[in-house]
Parts: structure tokens; C-alpha cells; sequence
């Protein structure tokens, strides 16, 4: 197949889970596929790979984002004459080539994502939610991440039968269990994401600020991910103040900040489309504490710690518990990197990937 690829966003220009999954798929396509990427850059060109297509996005407004990437689409459907496109944004426009599009989550372009039983949604994010049914209709199937993503799309009017649900895989040899070198009596909790208040930081700050002074004397949070909202992450800071809590921001790879925790939380209180901070966290062989939401427990097959979203104490007796109990560290730890190997590899979802751009293109997957 000849696959041409798009994206607004790539790593390590821009870091978030959606923008590292096209990566991975982007890698798998190109082992086995003639592959073009098409791809937006807002730091420095040389932050995409030099062999993409790239498009400068720095400076421009939304609209002309768009702009900018529909054009450096249309103009290399037509030089290089692709079988299929595959796009991370909804915006792709029309080419006149088969186009699958790939969505990973609900909050239809909240800028801090839409809260759980939040009654109402804002401007934009009502914008967008009638542009995706506008536009899911000159595309030959949406790819989502997750039976909870579906429903949303459904939500918005998408038609249900250009809908294929086709879970985020995790890399299993980047994201594999570490022993440490030295053992230690605290125990490191680290909440790997990108830093917003969706994400909730604010909530693991205060859960283990909240900790019995003997529990609070073994333990130390981790927060460390790209910084999405410069506000958000100066308020965590001062929250964080005299707190056995530390920071580390825009790392380029998260895998070693997991590998070094002893339980890895995720408390999100915006509508998640998958969770993959979580499936990462097991993938590694640590136990998770999630929030409880369907598209979690989706991805994770149940496994981990669920506590209701935005409740500190119950996040608080989960930390306890998880502290008090050593074995069932373990044990859940070694349950999620098994579900995981067997589930999310990348190998078995982009067989699936394959099956759905083959069917755009007309034609049996030989």
C-alpha cells in the first residue's frame, strides 16, 4: 500500500498521547508500506523527521492551520499519488483519495477538556461537535479508540456504520517492567500526563498531601509530562509547596520516569477517550490507580485501582492501601504487563489498521 499520512501535530514538536500513537503508527506503516507523512510543526522544523512533508503552523490561527495543512495534503495527493490517506485530524480535507481518519478522544477540542457530567459544553466544543458529523460523511471510516469514544461520535451524529472501534497500542520494549538497582522503604508515586487541569495534578497534590504524617513520611509524588497550560502548572507548584512532591517537565521520553515509580496514578477528571498513561504505567508492571470512567476500564481490562473521579479520599486510602500492601503491588503489577502483552501490542492493532485502510481502498487485503 501507498500510505500518505497526516498530522497537525508530531513528536517531539508537540508531546501528547494522541500525537505519540500516530507516531507509533506511522513507524509500523513504514515497515511494511510506501509511507508519506505529512505533518505540522510549531517549535522547529528539525523536531519532525526530516524525510516528512513538513508544514509550518507557528504564528497561524486556527483557521489557517488549516489552511496551511489542506493545501500541503491536496498538493502531495496529487504528486504522489496515494492508495489511501490516513490523518490524526478530523480537518483533513477532501483529496479525492479513500481517507480514514483516526479519533482519540470525546472532548471534541475543549481546550482543557470537557469535565465528567459537566451540563454544559462550551462554544467551541459544540462547534466542532456538528463540524465532525459534517465532515465524517466524505470519509470512508473513522477509527476511534474506544467503545466509550464510539458513543461520543454517535453523540455527534457520526454514522454508526463509519465507525470501527480499534484500541491504542503500547510499545512493550520501551514500556517494559525496570528493577531498581537499590531498594528504598518510600514509595514513589509518579502521575506521568500532560499537566492541565483536566488531568487532575491537583488532585494527586492533594491527595498525598493528605496522608497520615507516618504514611506521608514513605512517600513521594512524581509529576512529570509536558506542560500544557503555564497557569495550571504554577498553581500545582505553589499547592506543592513543603509536600514531598517534585516536578519534571517536558521530558523527552516519559517510559523512564514510569519505570523508576512504585505505583503510578491517574486520576483524570476530564472525559477520557482511552487512558494511556495507564496502559503504559501496566505495560511497565505497575499497579495504576485510575480514575473510574468506562474508557479506562476499557483499556486497562479492569485491572488496577478504580476510585471515583475528583474524590481525594478515596485516592488518598487507595495510595494507603497500595503503601500497606507490598504483594498486591506486585501481583497487580504483573497482571497488567501479561494483559497488556497479550491485548495492546502494537503488532495486533496495526493488523486491524491494515484490515480498515485496505477496505478503503475497494479491495480484499491480499
Amino acid at each position: 500500500m501507498r500510505i500518505l499520512m497526516a498530522s497537525r501535530r508530531f513528536p517531539p514538536d508537540i508531546y501528547s498521547g494522541t500525537e505519540t500513537v500516530f507516531q507509533a503508527l506511522y513507524e509500523c506503516a513504514r515497515s511494511k508500506h510506501e509511507v508519506r507523512l505529512v505533518a505540522g510543526w510549531s517549535t522547529a522544523r528539525d523536531r519532525i523527521p526530516a524525510e516528512a512533508v513538513g508544514v509550518r503552523l507557528r504564528g497561524l490561527t486556527r483557521a489557517n492551520q488549516w489552511l496551511a495543512m489542506a493545501k500541503a495534503i491536496r498538493a502531495e495527493v496529487k504528486r504522489w499519488k496515494p492508495d489511501v490517506v490516513l490523518s490524526n485530524n478530523i480537518e483533513v480535507p477532501p483529496s479525492g483519495c479513500p481517507t480514514v481518519c483516526v479519533v482519540h478522544d470525546v472532548n471534541f477540542g475543549d481546550p482543557g477538556g470537557r469535565p465528567l457530567g459537566a451540563s454544559e459544553e462550551s462554544w467551541s466544543g459544540r462547534v466542532r461537535r456538528t463540524f465532525y458529523a459534517v465532515r465524517s460523511r466524505g470519509l470512508h471510516r473513522i477509527v476511534t479508540v474506544s467503545e466509550a469514544s464510539r458513543l461520543a461520535l454517535l453523540d455527534a451524529g457520526v454514522a454508526d456504520a463509519r465507525i470501527v472501534v480499534i484500541p491504542n497500542g503500547v510499545d512493550t520494549e520501551r514500556f517494559s517492567p525496570w528493577v531498581k538497582d537499590e531498594e528504598s522503604d518510600v514509595v514513589s508515586f509518579a502521575y506521568p500526563s500532560r499537566i492541565l487541569p483536566g488531568k487532575g495534578q491537583h488532585l494527586a497534590i492533594d491527595a498525598i498531601a493528605r496522608l497520615p504524617r507516618f504514611h506521608k513520611r514513605e512517600a513521594e509524588l512524581h509529576i512529570v509530562g509536558a506542560s500544557s497550560d503555564s497557569v495550571y502548572l504554577d498553581q500545582v507548584r505553589v499547592q506543592a509547596f513543603d509536600q514531598p512532591v517534585r516536578f519534571t517537565v517536558d521530558v523527552p521520553d516519559i517510559a523512564p520516569h514510569i519505570q523508576a515509580a512504585d505505583v503510578v496514578l491517574f486520576p483524570s477528571v476530564m472525559a477520557e477517550g482511552f487512558g494511556l498513561t495507564a496502559v503504559e504505567a501496566m505495560s511497565c508492571g505497575k499497579p495504576v490507580i485510575w480514575s473510574e470512567q468506562p474508557a479506562i476500564r476499557e483499556a486497562t481490562g479492569g485491572i488496577g485501582i478504580p476510585v471515583p473521579p475528583g474524590d481525594v479520599d478515596a485516592l488518598r486510602k487507595a495510595m494507603m492501601h497500595l503503601m500497606d500492601n507490598p504483594d498486591e503491588r506486585e501481583n497487580l503489577g504483573q497482571m497488567g504487563r501479561e494483559w497488556v502483552e497479550q491485548n495492546r501490542s502494537w503488532d495486533g492493532v496495526w493488523t486491524l489498521y491494515e484490515r480498515v485502510l485496505a477496505s478503503a481502498m475497494g479491495r480484499r487485503k491480499s
